[in-house]
């Protein structure tokens, strides 16, 4: 599958089949993944593979509403970095966006849930996550993305959608 190809087919999945994802395809899109770009080839992104279902739905509670696509998830990767990186917010969105074209690639279908700055009941998400996955002091929690084969149909995406206006030359 080309790369346009995967960017187009690429949407949010909030279904999954009951069907486990190989680890070693889990492992793979992880190693992928973190080849994304960083700054001065920093590379501050750790990823947290979780497939058991009692961790993935620990995970689920800490932000109910929006990660509520766990529910079905066999898989999730939790994405973080050392914050002692300037670039860690960039470099961490990079690998998390490359993690969801390897999924599409893989047959896979992936949903972003964001932890970063976010809070339920008055409580950091990022702090529940770190707690429940032992993430070190020093790393920031970007976001947990649930990943599964895709028990929902979603229309492919069409150049059509880019509003040009968008795009600007030379100047604004």
């Amino acid at each position: 599958m080309e790369l346009r190809e995967v960017i187009l087919k690429r949407r949010s999945i909030r279904k999954f089949k009951q069907e486990s994802v190989p680890f070693d395809l889990l492992k793979e899109i992880a190693k992928y993944s973190l080849l994304a770009p960083s700054g001065r080839n920093s590379r501050p992104v750790d990823l947290v593979i979780v497939s058991d279902r009692d961790k993935i739905q620990e995970i689920k509670k800490a932000r109910q509403g929006a990660f509520s696509f766990l529910e079905t998830a066999p898989a999730c990767i939790v994405v973080a970095a050392n914050e002692a990186s300037s670039t860690w917010l960039s470099d961490a969105s990079i690998v998390a966006t490359y993690i969801q074209l390897l999924c599409v690639e893989n047959g896979l279908g992936s949903c972003w849930g964001h932890a970063h700055e976010r809070f339920q009941d008055g409580i950091s998400v990022e702090a529940k996550i770190k707690e429940i996955l032992h993430i070190p002091e020093g790393y920031r929690v970007l976001c947990v993305i649930g990943i599964g084969y895709p028990d929902e149909q979603k229309d492919t995406h069409v150049l059509e959608e880019v509003d040009e206006k968008k795009i600007h030359i030379s100047k604004w």
